[in-house]
């Protein structure tokens, strides 16, 4: 592995700062629990540095949402200068891009469950890191669970590693009787305006709308906003679409307005097929500006460059068990306040 490279390419990241520390200090310790803030590059730095600590087998990185394994194993290939498969891959439902060179693997959590479920021992994997593990799920919970069990009783040698933004540090470090190492962050600071009106859950895809229309008319830089689901998205697109195809014939018919650019809308939920995905990710050209509209999907793991306005309607879908019925079902409910704090850090990644 290229160290050099790395360095060169992420050297300046606030994880990578902290990168010498963990590998020292996993000589030690089995587990460990690192925090960062958003934007530190925690989730794409440290897994490659950490190859430096294990030079024998694999490296596990969880995460919670496919989007995020992808583009965090894309962008990985990308600091070492290779395509995704090689040193770096990522496994997720109905897609695989790994081969026997792979080092790096990036999981969702129900991947990692069926692996322990084939081999308890984890044989020829060094680390496993769980990302993002405020985002706990009954998967993560399990697959930490099952792991923790092949550590104690088979592999004293498997390294365990919690990362996250936020997260409650000193209870996870008492279960594992694990070190905490904590990285500075790479924020800028970022202007936070509510709302003065109450609105109405079921119209909420028509203010977010109209919150869109206003911040793109007064601040530069891309929009990232966040909705429910897919449903509200779509309506969201639906009245932003009529809305600035009028502002662009307004635009076409006045020489002084002529040469600005209207945005496009990009949607972005998990149902979307990868390459539309991938649309709303990718940097704006210059001269463009562009709107995503996600659900919580891009909340965490996912940098989308060019960010300077997040949106967001405080609102998510929640899976709710009904303890009449034995059920569960989609209830949308509002964010928790570690939510809102991770949404709007979208928009301090990248300048002032």
């Amino acid at each position: 592995m290229n160290y050099d490279r790395i360095q060169q390419q992420a050297g300046h990241l606030p994880a990578f700062q902290i990168a010498d520390t963990i590998n020292s200090t996993l000589k030690e310790s089995a587990n460990l629990v690192v925090t960062a803030p958003p934007g530190a590059g925690k989730s794409t730095v440290l897994p490659l540095t950490l190859l430096e600590a294990t030079p024998q087998g694999k490296i596990l990185m969880l995460e919670p949402r496919r989007l995020a394994a992808r583009q965090i194993a894309e962008r990985m290939a990308s600091i070492l200068g290779e395509p995704v498969g090689k040193t770096v891959g990522y496994r997720v439902r109905f897609e695989n891009k790994v081969s026997s060179e792979t080092r790096i693997e990036v999981l969702t959590e129900g991947i990692l469950t069926r692996m322990l479920i084939h081999d308890a021992t984890l044989e020829g994997v060094s680390a496993v890191i769980f990302d993002e593990f405020h985002e706990r799920s009954i998967n993560s919970d399990l697959a930490l669970a099952l792991t923790r069990q092949a550590q104690e009783i088979i592999r004293p040698d498997l390294k365990i590693i919690i990362m996250s933004a936020t997260i409650d540090a000193s209870a996870i470090c008492e279960a594992l009787q694990a070190p905490l190492i904590e990285s500075e962050g790479r924020m800028f600071p970022v202007e936070t305006i509510y709302s003065e009106t109450d609105i109405a859950r079921y119209d909420i895809y028509k203010e977010v709308a109209a919150t869109i229309l206003k911040a793109a008319d007064k601040h530069e830089g891309d929009i990232l906003a966040f909705l429910p689901g897919q449903s509200e998205i779509l309506k969201c697109k639906e009245i932003l679409d009529a809305s600035l195809s009028r502002a662009a014939e307004a635009s076409s018919s006045s020489s002084a307005s002529s040469e600005l650019s209207v945005p496009q809308v990009y949607p972005l939920y998990g149902n979307l097929p990868p390459e539309k995905q991938r649309l709303a990710i990718a940097p704006s050209r210059e001269g463009e500006r562009k709107i995503v509209l996600a659900t919580p999907i891009a909340e965490t793991s996912l940098t989308i460059e060019g960010v300077r306005i997040v949106v967001d309607s405080g609102l998510c879908r929640k899976l709710v068990y009904d303890a009449r019925t034995g059920l569960s079902h989609l209830e949308t409910v509002t964010i928790s306040k570690d939510m809102a704090t991770q949404r709007r850090g979208r928009a301090g990644r990248v300048a002032e």
